[in-house]
């Protein structure tokens, strides 16, 4: 077989699919560790905090929805066959560079901290255990949205930063991001259960 020769677009689509990460069992694999280890705390445990600006458990799982929450608007657009691309979005030469950027500094390892914008904050009055029915139920829209996507589909589309028009990427880095953004931040809320302060 000539290897320069393209492959059709059946071959091509079941590579791309083949090599797509699967987000979706890793949104799976995020939910059973929420439920294992914040699952059964009371309200006193998901709000306790170790002070200063540090977040509760309740919080770190409150910035997650509230995060992922800013893009499923446009996730949904997508999946209806709606969303359009802004010239912006779709020439932009800096794409792959901020997607790749994002990926870095919000890795699943918290290696520096960064301040969420205030629109990625959580809520600051004390939460009730719905709010790990609410993660549950975020996380079957999440995968909802990733299993819509066509082969190929999730690099060609780009998206705008719910922070910055300027800042773009494609929904493949989006969705890569969201999912560490996902894991580190139940790193650091199982960090806040395991504190010699935390309530037994």
């Amino acid at each position: 077989m000539d290897q320069n020769k393209p492959a059709n677009d059946r071959e091509s689509s079941e590579a791309l699919d083949k090599n797509r990460p699967d987000h979706r069992s890793l949104l799976r694999k995020a939910e059973q560790f929420m439920l294992s280890e914040f699952g059964s705390l009371t309200v006193e445990q998901l709000n306790w905090s170790p002070g200063g600006d540090s977040w509760s458990i309740g919080q770190c799982l409150d910035h997650i929805i509230v995060t992922d929450s800013l893009y499923f608007p446009v996730f949904d657009a997508i999946r209806e066959g709606r969303y359009e691309m802004s010239f912006w979005q779709k020439w932009s030469p800096f794409s792959r560079m901020f997607g790749r950027m994002l990926i870095n500094q919000l890795g699943e390892v918290a290696t520096k901290k960064y301040k969420s914008p205030k629109s990625f904050q959580p809520d600051v009055k004390p939460l009730g255990i719905e709010v790990i029915r609410r993660y549950s139920k975020h996380q079957d829209t999440f995968i909802e949205f990733i299993e819509s996507l066509q082969p190929g589909q999730d690099k060609k589309i780009k998206l705008s930063s719910p922070a910055s028009k300027f800042i773009t990427y494609s929904v493949a880095d989006a969705v890569q991001m969201l999912v560490q953004h996902q894991y580190r931040h139940l790193n650091q809320a199982n960090r806040v259960k395991n504190m010699g302060g935390f309530p037994r």
